[in-house]
């Protein structure tokens, strides 16, 4: 599931949810970025959310990034 909220003009949240029980790997992401790239909004923000954790390779990706929040679903509990 994904979703969009957009803050100003030029600033939005893209998020994705999944609910699995296995990490989820960094084809999401990938996935999740090529989406945004739809909109036009200078500044974007991405947040995922997961039941499970995230790969090692995505949680690599995401700090690589600088723009991405990862949030499993132990740390909303």
């Amino acid at each position: 599931m994904s979703n969009i909220i957009e803050q100003d003009k030029n600033t939005a949240l893209f998020a994705e949810c999944k609910w699995k029980n296995e990490k989820v790997d960094l084809g999401v992401l990938e996935t999740l970025v090529k989406r945004s790239e739809l909109f036009n909004y200078k500044t974007k923000h991405y947040y995922l959310f997961s039941k499970s954790g995230f790969t090692k390779g995505f949680e690599d990706r995401a700090k690589e990034m600088g723009n991405v929040r990862l949030v499993e679903y132990k740390d909303i509990c």
